[in-house]
């Protein structure tokens, strides 16, 4: 699934080692052209696929690496699939084929499904096979009969070892899981459209099984995204710029062969995570550019298979997906525990995770802290959030939402109020979270904080669905015990019949 350090550069200059004709060939993608190498590298890094298995493959159902002319059978089989009356003819189509059924087999491998042959036969696989073994035999059988499917099986052990080497021989230098790196893609604060999936990020699209969010919840309702979804979604839009979420290589810029000519980007970050911006509008970088974090990468857009403008922002750890929310359940990541998964850390660099300890030094005033107060009859409560829970109340249009000649209700509104135990005098940086939890109402757009700290007084207003999932900063400010600084909210916002969220509020200090 995972080769470190073998992107277009080094692939192309394996070619070039070869006899075959792929190191000059040209492919469409889109709008543009690209070389081979960067053919192969956008889909397979996409899919998690290591490249050496699909250029192992190509050996040997076609032998491109080393037939200088290959004959337009060789090219249009490259991959010795033949099936859908023949639709998978031609190179690019098969190795979209190949990536695919690569995935869809690492999906499969926990139930041992069985065998599809080229006759359109089936059988169970051999007893015993690993993930990889499985994987192999899964996009070899629909290219040969069962008898012939063993000889093939070893014959892939052999082009591989002949070209890189025993693919047995299990890495020792691999980096370990990172400390928090990330920043945010963004230039603004963006809606989440979609979460990851932890059930299994394969793209299922199984409506009915829903998703497993990192809270260790199965949600269904659409809002939380579809089944399968290996990434996160942000409602951003054109112009608006996407950004490198952290220092490092561009290893792929441009059309993405995944069947969609998307517009992407995908950066290493040389720590054994790369992150892949998908569906932009416009790409400003070029492969081998060094970027530093916050730096422009392409416009926003909705290109390849989108449905409408977003950033479609994925993150690999040696190959794999993961979720850079971790993982905040007390019961086992279905994620982790599938043979293709591997475990999700929080990876945001600039605010702490709502399911960890808190950081040293911080105050942290939760729902059911002793410093929480809250009044009003409209609060209730939802199972998500920071400490497992989180407050909403439906909103009361506010006072400046009305006009000079409107009613005013008498109804009171509700008010929650966090007023933290400092240590001492001193300046800190104040978050409130916002969970992202389903109300049966919109979230308001206009919920107002005020934070009292030593000298005065401060209101922020923020948008719900801007922040759902995260934690607003509210601001860094000079605070004295002996004045009782607090954080209050009400439900008041720009009409009734929102939800306000009350969640943990976090004193941080300000270096």
């Amino acid at each position: 699934m995972y080769e470190p350090g073998f992107y277009v550069p080094q692939l192309q200059a394996l070619l070039n080692t070869q006899a075959g004709a792929l190191k000059r060939q040209q492919l469409q993608v889109g709008d543009a052209r690209y070389s081979f190498a960067e053919t192969l590298i956008g889909p397979a890094s996409y899919y998690s696929i290591n490249p050496k298995v699909l250029l192992a493959l190509l050996e040997l159902r076609s032998g491109l690496l080393s037939t200088p002319n290959p004959s337009p059978d060789q090219l249009g089989w490259a991959l010795g699939y033949q099936g859908e009356n023949g639709n998978r003819r031609g190179l690019q189509a098969q190795i979209r084929w190949a990536v695919k059924e690569l995935l869809y087999a690492k999906r499969d491998y926990p139930q041992y499904a069985a065998l599809t042959f080229a006759d359109g036969s089936s059988a169970a696989p051999p007893p015993g096979l690993s993930l990889s073994e499985y994987v192999i035999a899964r996009v070899l059988a629909p290219t040969t009969s069962p008898d012939q499917l063993p000889a093939l099986r070893q014959g892939f052990l052999q082009t591989y070892t002949r070209l890189f080497g025993d693919p047995r021989v299990p890495p020792s230098d691999w980096p370990a899981p990172a400390a928090p790196f990330l920043a945010w893609p963004l230039e603004h604060p963006a809606a989440v459209t979609s979460f990851f999936d932890h059930s299994g990020p394969f793209l299922t699209r199984n409506a009915r099984s829903g998703i497993t969010t990192y809270w260790g919840r199965t949600e269904t309702d659409i809002a939380f995204a579809y089944n399968g979804h290996d990434g996160w979604d942000y409602a951003a839009a054109p112009p608006d710029l996407g950004l490198a979420a952290a220092d490092g290589e561009v290893v792929f810029a441009g059309n993405a062969d995944d069947g969609c000519a998307t517009r992407a980007v995908i950066i290493d970050h040389g720590n054994g995570y790369r992150t892949l911006y998908w569906h932009l509008a416009r790409v400003d970088t070029t492969i081998g550019q060094h970027v530093v974090r916050g730096q422009p990468i392409g416009v926003i857009g909705s290109s390849g298979c989108a449905t409408g403008p977003h950033l479609h922002f994925g993150v690999q750890y040696l190959g794999r997906n993961v979720d850079p929310y971790g993982w905040c359940a007390a019961t086992p990541d279905p994620w982790q525990q599938n043979p293709a998964g591997t475990a999700s850390t929080w990876l945001w660099a600039d605010r702490p995770s709502p399911c960890a300890a808190p950081p040293p030094g911080a105050i942290v005033v939760d729902t059911g802290s002793p410093g929480f107060l809250k009044a009003g009859d409209s609060w209730q409560s939802v199972p998500v959030g920071y400490g497992g829970a989180a407050l909403f109340a439906s909103s009361l249009r506010g006072a400046d939402a009305f006009g000079p000649l409107d009613l005013r209700p008498l109804t009171l509104p509700s008010v929650a109020v966090w007023r933290p135990d400092l240590p001492a005098a001193g300046r800190y940086r104040v978050l409130a979270y916002v969970p992202y939890a389903l109300s049966g109402l919109e979230d308001a757009v206009r919920v107002r904080y005020r934070v009292r700290y030593h000298g005065g007084e401060a209101a922020i207003v923020i948008s719900g669905p801007l922040y759902a999932n995260d934690w607003v900063d509210l601001g860094t400010y000079e605070f004295d015990p002996h004045d009782q600084p607090t954080v209050s909210l009400s439900n008041l916002a720009e009409a009734g019949q929102r939800s306000v969220w009350a969640d943990a509020v976090i004193w941080l200090p300000a270096t």
